[in-house]
Parts: C-alpha cells; sequence; structure tokens
C-alpha cells in the first residue's frame, strides 16, 4: 500500500512517557523514508519498510499490521530504524541489516559475506522434502552450505536425516554451525571447511564416505554476467559464492564428479541451477556421465523457470 507522509519528523505527534521520554507515531517516522528508498532504486518499499519496523519493535513480521495503527517508536527505537533505513538506502540486503532471515520454519542469523539464500531455495528444499519424508534413515551430503539453510531445514522437517555439509568459507561454516547450535540440530549435523577441488573434492576425514542423498545450490551465474547483478548482491555479498564461471557450470561439475565418488548406488543428487541449465546437464549425463550418472528429471520454480535437476547414481 503506498502511504502519504507529512512533511517532516518535527511535525509529529509525540506522546510523554511517565519516565519523559517521548513517543512518536511510526507513521510519522516513516516520514520520507519511501520517496528516499525509491530514489534509491530499493524495490517492494512497503515490504522493506515493514520489516525494518518489525525489528525496531522486535515483533514478528507478521503481528505488526500494514498500517501501522497505534506504534509507536521511543528515542533510541527511532534512531535504530533511521540507522537501518539508512543503510537500506545504500542498498545493503535487508538481512543483514536485520541479522536474521526466516527460511522455511526456522529462523537463521545472517552475516556480511556469507549469502542469502533465495525465495526459490525454500521450494527448491521442499521438494527435496517431499520426495524423502517417507525414507527410513538419509544420510545426507550438501555442497556449500552458505548459512546452513538447506541443510538444517531438512534436518528441522526430516528426524530421519543426518546431514554433512562442505564449505569453502571459513565465516559460512562458523555461521552454519553457530544456527545449527541455535536450533538445537547440532548432534545431526557436521559440516568442514574444505574448498573442493578436482581430486580433491572432500576432506580426508570423509575421503572414504559414501551418502544417499547430496543436496547443493552451487555458483551459477555467468562471469560475463556480473555487470546486471544488483548493488545488493555486488556490494555486499560474497560473489565467489555466485560464479559459476564462463558457462555457469563450472562448480556444478565438480560436483557431479564429487558425486560419482561419494554417491551410494541408487543414491540422488539434487541441484538447484539457472534456468538454462537442465538441459545442459541433461546432455552432460549422456555424453560425460554415462554409466555413472543419470539424468532422473528437472523441475520448475514458481516464475515458471527450469531450475531445479535430479540426477542418481548409476
Amino acid at each position: 500500500m503506498t502511504r502519504s507522509f507529512s512533511s517532516n519528523i518535527s511535525s509529529a505527534a509525540t506522546i510523554t512517557t511517565s519516565t519523559g521520554g517521548s513517543l512518536i507515531e511510526v507513521n510519522k517516522a516513516l516520514n520520507g523514508w519511501e520517496k528516499k528508498l525509491k530514489d534509491a532504486g530499493v524495490q517492494d518499499i512497503d515490504f522493506n519498510l515493514k520489516c525494518i519496523v518489525s525489528h525496531v519493535l522486535k515483533q514478528k513480521f507478521n503481528t505488526v499490521p500494514d498500517d501501522f495503527a497505534q506504534l509507536k517508536f521511543d528515542s533510541a527505537q527511532l534512531a535504530d530504524f533511521e540507522r537501518f533505513c539508512e543503510a537500506r538506502c545504500a542498498r545493503m540486503p535487508l538481512q543483514h541489516i536485520i541479522g536474521e532471515w526466516d527460511f522455511m520454519d526456522i529462523t537463521l542469523k545472517t552475516a556480511p559475506t556469507v549469502f542469502i539464500p533465495r525465495p526459490e531455495t525454500e521450494e527448491f528444499v521442499r521438494l527435496v522434502i517431499e520426495n524423502y519424508k517417507d525414507a527410513k534413515h538419509v544420510d545426507m551430503l550438501e555442497v556449500g552450505c552458505g548459512s546452513g539453510a538447506m541443510s538444517l531445514s531438512m534436518l528441522h522437517q526430516l528426524s530421519q536425516v543426518d546431514a554433512t555439509a562442505i564449505e569453502r568459507s571459513k565465516a559460512a561454516t562458523a555461521l552454519a554451525w553457530e544456527n545449527a547450535k541455535l536450533l538445537g540440530l547440532q548432534e545431526r549435523f557436521k559440516v568442514y571447511n574444505h574448498t573442493m577441488e578436482v581430486d580433491n573434492y572432500m576432506p580426508k576425514e570423509l575421503q572414504d564416505k559414501q551418502y544417499d542423498l547430496i543436496i547443493s545450490n552451487p555458483p551459477y551465474v555467468k562471469t560475463d554476467e556480473f555487470q546486471f547483478l544488483h548493488p545488493e548482491v555486488v556490494v555486499y555479498e560474497n560473489l565467489n559464492a555466485l560464479d559459476g564461471g564462463s558457462d555457469g557450470l563450472r562448480v556444478a561439475r565438480l560436483v557431479f564428479d564429487l558425486a560419482c565418488l561419494h554417491l551410494r548406488p541408487g543414491g540422488k543428487l539434487w541441484l538447484e541451477l539457472g534456468n538454462e541449465h537442465p538441459p545442459l546437464v541433461k546432455t552432460m549425463m549422456n555424453l560425460k556421465y554415462q554409466g555413472r550418472l543419470q539424468f532422473v528429471d528437472s523441475y520448475f520454480d514458481q516464475y515458471k523457470r527450469e531450475r531445479f535437476v535430479q540426477l542418481q547414481k548409476v
């Protein structure tokens, strides 16, 4: 919804508390920020403002009325609100401003330099969960876990899953482990700081290990497409988590090779990729991985883009 704001904050009606401090109506505090955010190129401004207001007031997003009726800031909250809005105008991702983010049914701590999972990734995880909800036990590996969103969501939903993850970033590795502990899932989750390379796919502790399921959302943005990324991504996110090389499949190829070695026969590899990649992956399986991996199916996201693929170890 579009809001009309008064000309300046000094005109805002204030209420004096019993301790002498003043309370300012949230709608008055919003004065001018919609225009500033729009001028900065921020999209979905109402959603952004509601997220910031909810965070400042320490209220759940869904409990805050869209019109902010009856809501008020004290002076400290007003200062926080303005600071967070300034950061958003500088195109800092909302998730980094707030410091946490809901992913499916869990809340994750976030951190600058650690990739923020997108809404489509929730679709991907739900698809995998649906395929494994009746399994007796699943020994799962995630390649490139970031904050732990995918593995920890799987563990939260499916008690029969045990998860191991590898992650190249030390900061992300530490954050994933912290999130596991905050969610009480550390008994079923292990994470290793390891950079996957040809002939060094896994840390030495896992080199003889095989899994029922491998999941991955590897970098899939083509290097020459970086110029088209939003400022939130270019300035604030770890571009190594996005760079898929010249065709967007550089890291995915390493995951394919890892899966040949570390999937049990009949085990599945699920990946979230770019929308042009599933047909290429199908061709690659037929030409290069025949007798080792086979293409099972591809799936579309909510925007009707072919994004997710399922492969199987022969």
